[in-house]
């Protein structure tokens, strides 16, 4: 991302929708489009695949004949937000950066120092895919977890259990999220006291997890009343310090959250927003998807600190 946001707080579901003269396509037709080039792709690579059994329409997932898993789902939301011209050199692109990353060494044959370098902590929803166990990851807020990643130079990989078997994990958090907290980040100030936080790290909204930095870096260190903010996908993080505007700044970045999650890439991660205050986190929005409303839930200690205003 470039640093710039756009607002989106309209746009129906269930519709793909792409920019210019491009013909509106329906998203099971995208899906289906979507999951037949991938399998002609995959054919010309030489690989036969059968439908694992978590395969689903949109959430497509192959398996060949060694047990290697073939997931679309980033792919299909990133088609999601092409022209259907570009479809075909999103499949390839995807299958390249995936196959190259099998000759990326594990981290049984990094030293430890390789592997700390690499790794970061990752705040999203739990994976429910099977295909990497992860017990050890940790609670983080409102159903999200604190994974680990490693960072390589073409793609992202999760840390499964037995790449954390045996080591510290204790230190390997400590570790990832002072990485996270490095990774590069464009901040941007938006109307209403609000920050946005962009980049092309798949690591800004897990930023969110040390959130007294966030404060320290982005806020001046100021934030008595607590703070407001949210987590739309991976590479995007709202932040709000509570004073004298929160009043007007949350129904905005409410409403702002929800449309930044419509397709984005990688996933949304939530599409509420929060209040944290002493390293506890409130959720203060109530969604209804059905008829496209936002509640906020002004109770419990973010009404406390807005008492205090």
């Amino acid at each position: 991302m470039d640093g710039s946001i756009s607002i989106i707080t309209g746009g129906s579901m269930g519709e793909s929708s792409t920019s210019g003269s491009e013909p509106t396509v329906s998203t099971d037709d995208r899906h289906r489009y979507v999951r037949r080039l991938a399998l002609e792709s995959l054919e010309r690579r030489g690989v036969r695949v059968r439908p694992a059994p978590q395969d689903a329409l949109g959430d497509d997932c192959f398996m060949d004949q060694t047990g290697n898993h073939y997931r679309l789902y980033n792919l299909q939301l990133q088609c999601a937000q092409r022209p259907p011209v570009e479809w075909a050199s999103a499949v390839e692109f995807h299958f390249d950066q995936q196959f190259a990353s099998r000759s990326d060494p594990g981290p049984a044959e990094l030293t430890e120092g390789e592997f700390l370098a690499q790794v970061r902590t990752r705040l999203q929803t739990p994976d429910t895919s099977g295909m990497t166990s992860m017990r050890y990851a940790r609670p983080a807020f409102d159903g999200l977890v604190a994974e680990l990643s490693r960072d390589l130079p073409t793609v992202v990989k999760t840390v499964g259990d037995d790449d954390v078997a045996g080591r510290d994990l204790n230190f390997l958090y400590e570790v990832g999220q002072r990485n996270t907290d490095a990774e590069p980040v464009t901040v941007q100030a938006l109307d209403r006291n609000v920050f946005a936080l962009t980049g092309d790290s798949f690591f800004i909204a897990s930023k969110a997890l040390n959130m007294p930095r966030l404060i320290e870096t982005v806020l001046g260190g100021v934030a008595p009343l607590g703070v407001v903010f949210s987590v739309p996908h991976r590479s995007l993080l709202f932040l709000h310090g509570v004073g004298e505007s929160t009043a007007d700044a949350v129904g905005w970045l409410a409403s702002v959250t929800v449309g930044q999650t419509e397709n984005p890439p990688g996933g949304a991660v939530s599409r509420d927003t929060y209040f944290w205050h002493g390293g506890a986190v409130q959720r203060i929005t109530e969604i209804d998807t059905r008829v496209r409303s936002i509640s906020l839930l002004r109770d419990g200690a973010f009404a406390e600190a807005m008492g205090q205003l």
